[in-house]
């Protein structure tokens, strides 16, 4: 099939996106004012219009609308997230591929917080063996979007009641009070969807049933697809995948003040791919093949309990949980090298149990809203890895010393509400306090000389996280805000322990006395409704961090290794600034006939530098280029149907040395220029009776060629950067019968 051809646009379209919307604003202040309440339009995500942070809430029915099949297309239209992905492996032919994290506003892997329903998703682990810190091997790809209800991104340094530098995304699954509503005792949902990138089909069943005591929910959704097809030169290599998700609820209201619910959620997706020989080293020349058994199980119990006769609280929440994750790896493939020829099997697994307990609570008191709690878990990792060579040996060393981490936390903070001018001003200082054992298992086991043994030992961290948000009311409609998040990420266990030691006089190590990541986060916001019909929502920020890690060349290498050593160590001190702007108009309100009729733009900038312990400068190769999703969408009022047209442009960006990470070959790589973009997207919903609903998603309508920066900006590999396009036009469909 002829593809269509399409203008090239240039990236200053997005400052045109943003000269029209806030032209519309400033010259409509003018116009006479309506009382009528701006309509529930088609938007991709909102911003929560009086909280003195910056939140983006994605409902379950716009992450339906927007087609969204995966952990990445959750974030496709936000302005400063996105979700690096890897073709295949970072470097390794056992590393595996997904997506590993989500980049916020320049920051990305663990420095960025996820957690399901209060649970913190396992970390990511570095690849010890290609000595790459903020890169990933096995990663947090453990959702499926069919379970959620709502996904929350918070930017930037997180409030007090969450650890965490670089922003958090929250996912909160279903419930049965999503199901039954309007008086319902029993209700239930099929769906079905196809996905043409990676020519993948999707099914789910859900079914609810209860009553005002007792409550069920039960969630199966199963998919199975391919490799997800680019616009390379070079062939895709083949991929077949299938994933299994489950969520059951259970709650009682045990009266109403009291309520106790139950939780088992299960997902996991098994993989298997081929990767050819020209992404792999000149070992292995027949290319290799892998299988990746990626699993997550939660068990939860969580407790809520309103009162009005206890001095401590008016409502205290507790959320007992364990969840136990394992990501196994297995690779084969022709080995060619001086030990002899033969096939080589290798498998690389990670495992982390973690167990504990949350406990949140309010209390209203005058002028005071206190918001408190404590948090404890256990949490127990380990990456073994047995290797069957040519010969018929088993080389077994895992690739980080089996470690135990117990987590203490407590946080409060205090909003206190005065009248200034006859609106409200709000103050709320809080403050976190954080204590964290790492212990060790099996140094001996794992490190070959008692040099290295001695880097990774027992090791206690702590840190005091204060926070201060000031925000004032100048009317009803003009709400802002300034405040200050110090932040803080003690390291993880992978990155403490982590180890690869062959005995061949090198080694790349973890060190347990790595000091604690800090940022100092300023940001100031707006959140206005100037007239009805329009809502802007705009943020600056400035972030200051401090002691980024990732992996050194030691001048000297550690006893043990003839040649070198490679170490974690805090290598940089790094400042990312910028802003972003939100903003939705009601054509109705300023255009006669046009009920229905929307805009909406999303668009973000950020800038970053780095310096390192030498003091050397550069850039910061993390931080993202500037984007804008601009969405013109009809709904009829009745919300029986409507259309979305979403144009995102992003601006080229080429990656530089950059001194907050390794350079393990000791030269400056030439990354390649990552051209900016335009692309369109068409959605249509269709609810053609109360039972039934359609969704169809029409992405890159003109069949743009293009890459995402966060996904290959430091590649170097010519075949992995043409393997990594992003798909040409695509289609998602889903169709969903309701009772």
């Amino acid at each position: 099939m002829r593809k269509l051809s399409v203008r090239k646009l240039k990236p200053n379209y997005l400052n045109c996106c943003i000269a029209l919307v806030l032209g519309g604003v400033s010259l409509s202040v003018n116009a006479q004012e309506s009382n009528i309440k701006l309509p529930v339009i088609t938007v991709y995500a909102e911003q929560n219009q009086k909280m003195p942070e910056s939140f983006t809430v994605i409902n379950e029915q716009n992450l339906e609308r927007m087609g969204v099949t995966d952990m990445a297309s959750i974030i496709k239209y936000q302005p400063l997230v996105s979700a690096p992905q890897t073709a295949v492996g970072s470097g390794n032919a056992w590393d595996g591929s997904g997506t590993s994290s989500y980049n916020i506003r320049g920051v990305e892997g663990n420095r960025v917080g996820l957690d399901i329903d209060g649970v913190e998703l396992p970390d990511a682990a570095p690849e010890p063996d290609s000595g790459k810190g903020n890169s990933f091997s096995s990663g947090r790809d453990f959702i499926d979007p069919e379970l959620f209800s709502q996904v929350t991104i918070q930017s930037g340094t997180t409030n007090v009641s969450s650890d965490g530098i670089g922003g958090r995304v929250v996912f909160k699954t279903k419930s049965p009070q999503d199901y039954l509503k309007n008086g319902k005792k029993i209700a239930g949902e099929v769906k079905g969807g196809y996905s043409s990138a990676d020519d993948a089909w999707f099914s789910s069943v859900a079914t609810a049933i209860g009553n005002d005591t007792v409550k069920g929910l039960a969630i199966y959704s199963h998919r199975d697809g391919h490799a997800t097809e680019g616009e390379g030169k070079l062939p895709t290599n083949p991929v077949n995948w299938k994933s299994d998700a489950v969520l059951a609820k259970l709650l009682w209201n045990i009266s109403d003040y009291q309520s106790l619910g139950a939780t088992f959620d299960f997902y996991e997706k098994q993989t298997n791919r081929y990767i050819s020989s020209d992404l792999l080293s000149s070992l292995y020349p027949k290319g290799a093949k892998q299988d990746v058994d990626g699993q997550r199980i939660r068990y939860s119990l969580d407790h809520s309990l309103k009162t009005e006769n206890v001095s401590l609280f008016d409502e205290l929440n507790t959320n007992l949980f364990y969840q136990t994750t394992k990501s196994d790896n297995t690779t084969r493939a022709f080995y060619a090298g001086r030990a002899g020829n033969g096939n080589r099997t290798i498998l690389n697994n990670y495992t982390e149990d973690n167990i504990g307990i949350n406990l949140g609570a309010k209390k209203q008191f005058s002028l005071h809203q206190f918001n408190y709690g404590l948090n404890f878990s256990q949490q127990n990792s380990d990456r073994p890895w047995q290797q069957f060579n040519a010969d018929g040996s088993v080389t077994t060393q895992n690739r980080m010393v089996k470690s135990k981490t117990n987590k203490y936390a407590a946080y409060i903070s205090d909003a206190m509400q005065w009248e200034i001018a006859g609106n409200p001003l709000v103050v709320t200082p809080g403050l976190r306090y954080q204590f964290e054992q790492f212990k060790p298992e099996n140094n001996n086991q794992v490190l070959t000389s008692a040099a290295k043994q001695a880097q990774i030992s027992e090791k206690d961290n702590a840190y005091l996280a204060p926070s201060l948000a000031i925000s004032y009311e100048f009317s009803p409609n003009y709400y802002s805000y300034l405040k200050y998040n110090r932040g803080n990420r003690i390291p993880t266990a992978a990155e403490m322990s982590g180890a690869y030691d062959p005995g061949r006089g090198y080694s790349i190590i973890g060190n347990s006395q790595l000091k604690k990541e800090t940022s100092d986060a300023f940001e100031i916001g707006l959140k206005t409704t100037p007239i009805d019909g329009i809502k802007v929502d705009v943020t600056g920020f400035y972030t200051k961090y401090n002691n980024f890690i990732d992996y050194r060349m030691l001048n000297v290498p550690i006893a043990g290794d003839s040649s070198m050593t490679y170490q974690l160590q805090n290598m940089a001190n790094a400042n990312i600034w910028g802003g972003e702007i939100s903003t939705r108009v009601d054509l109705a309100q300023f255009v006669s006939h046009a009920d229905g009729f929307s805009l909406a733009l999303v668009a973000g900038k950020t800038k970053g530098n780095a310096i390192n312990i030498a003091g050397q400068k550069s850039s910061l190769n993390s931080v993202q280029p500037e984007k804008a999703s601009l969405t013109f969408a009809y709904d009829d009022p009745d919300q029986r149907y409507g259309l979305g047209f979403t144009t995102t442009a992003v601006s080229d960006r080429t990656a530089s040395k950059d001194v907050s990470t390794a350079n393990i070959t000791g030269a400056t790589q030439n990354y390649s220029r990552v051209p900016g973009y335009v692309v369109h997207d068409l959605s249509a919903y269709w609810k053609a009776n109360q039972f039934m609903t359609v969704n169809v998603s029409l992405n890159n309508i003109f069949d743009k060629k293009y890459w995402d920066y966060a996904s290959v900006g430091t590649l170097t590999s010519a075949s992995l950067i043409d393997r990594a396009t992003l798909p040409g036009r695509n289609i998602v469909a889903s169709l969903a019968f309701k009772f």
